[in-house]
């Protein structure tokens, strides 16, 4: 489903290039959204369980997903993501996941509700 989408956006393409949206894309596109909002795909927090949070920055977005184990895969808790400030877009290039990862932990301190998890590795 993602590959078409993929090959669209491909990120090697400069940032002022028209997007070519088709029928096809557009199709693709919503069958994206049906996944990742239908129930099974998202999971209520359990409060009782380890949260994993995984951040990433491209092209001065931050983006993130808040997992929860769930039986032998981690099922996703939530989705994020967010441009970064005038101030963040503005640093050097190697600085960008480090705004990123601070914006998205801020963001997720609403959903963990500052439940402490010990990393010991």
């Amino acid at each position: 489903k993602l590959q078409h989408l993929r090959n669209l956006i491909d990120h090697k393409a400069l940032p002022n290039t028209p997007l070519h949206w088709t029928d096809e894309a557009e199709v693709h596109f919503n069958a994206l959204k049906q996944a990742i909002t239908t129930a099974p795909a998202l999971g209520l927090p359990d409060y009782r369980k380890v949260f994993h949070l995984h951040a990433q920055e491209t092209e001065v977005v931050a983006i993130g997903v808040l997992l929860q184990q769930n039986g032998p895969t981690y099922r996703p808790v939530a989705y994020l993501s967010k441009k970064l400030d005038n101030v963040a877009s503005g640093m050097p290039a190697c600085l960008h996941a480090v705004a990123a990862a601070a914006l998205i932990v801020q963001m997720v301190e609403k959903i963990v509700l500052s439940h402490c998890t010990r990393h010991t590795k």
